[in-house]
C-alpha cells in the first residue's frame, strides 16, 4: 500500500482537524513504527509542562518545579532543595554517628569517600570531666570546627547546623579529644 493518501473533496474520507482562528490544524497520534509498521508513542518527552494525573516513571535530566499531590516512592536526590510535599525527605546517603571515648582519642565518625564531602547538620558533645575536643577534616589537626573547651559534665547540642559544617573533598570526618572522663559525640548528617 502506498505511504500517502489523497483525499478529494467529496468523497466520504473524514479527517480530523481543530478549528484555530478560522485555520483547520491536523490532530495527529505519534507513531514511531519503522517503514511499514505501526508502533504508538510510548516514550519520552523533551517537556511536559503538566502533568495532571498519572505516573511519572524516571526522570532523567532536568528539572522538576513543583509537585502539588503524590507520592515519590524511590529515586535519588541529589543536589537541591526539597521543599513542602507534606512529608519530610531522607537524604539518600544519611548518616548518624555516636562514639564515646574516654580521656585522650583520635577516630573516626564517617570514612572518607572518593569525590564526596561529609556535610555535618547536628553535632552533640558530652563530657564526664573537663575536657577538649574538635572535630576535623582527614587529620585531627586540622580542624573544621575550632577546639571546644568543656568543663565538668558539660557540652553542646547544636541542631541544625545551617548551613552544615563540611569535610574536604574525599576526606574522612575525624575527631580528636582530650580528657581525664568519658566524652560522647554524636554527628549526624549526609554525604555527597
Amino acid at each position: 500500500m502506498a505511504d500517502n493518501i489523497s483525499v478529494n473533496t467529496g468523497t466520504a474520507a473524514t479527517i480530523r482537524t481543530d478549528d484555530v482562528g478560522g485555520v483547520q490544524y491536523p490532530v495527529v497520534k505519534i507513531d514511531v513504527g519503522a517503514d511499514g509498521a505501526s508502533s504508538a508513542f510510548t516514550g519520552t518527552l523533551g517537556a511536559v509542562t503538566n502533568l495532571a494525573a498519572g505516573t511519572l516513571t524516571r526522570l532523567t535530566a532536568g528539572t522538576l518545579t513543583a509537585l502539588g499531590l503524590g507520592t515519590i516512592t524511590t529515586g535519588t536526590f541529589n543536589r537541591g532543595t526539597v521543599q513542602t510535599i507534606g512529608t519530610s525527605i531522607r537524604h539518600v546517603a544519611e548518616f548518624a554517628t555516636a562514639v564515646t571515648l574516654t580521656g585522650t582519642a583520635t577516630g573516626t565518625l564517617q570514612a572518607a569517600v572518593s569525590g564526596s564531602v561529609h556535610y555535618v547538620t547536628s553535632l552533640i558533645v558530652s563530657v564526664e570531666s573537663s575536657g577538649r575536643m574538635a572535630i576535623a577534616s582527614g587529620t585531627p589537626t586540622s580542624p573544621i570546627i575550632g577546639t571546644m573547651n568543656f568543663n565538668a559534665n558539660g557540652g553542646i547540642a547544636a541542631m541544625p547546623i545551617n548551613p552544615p559544617i563540611r569535610t574536604a573533598s574525599g576526606s574522612a570526618l575525624v575527631f580528636n579529644q582530650s580528657g581525664t572522663g568519658v566524652i560522647g559525640i554524636f554527628a549526624g548528617g549526609f554525604t555527597e
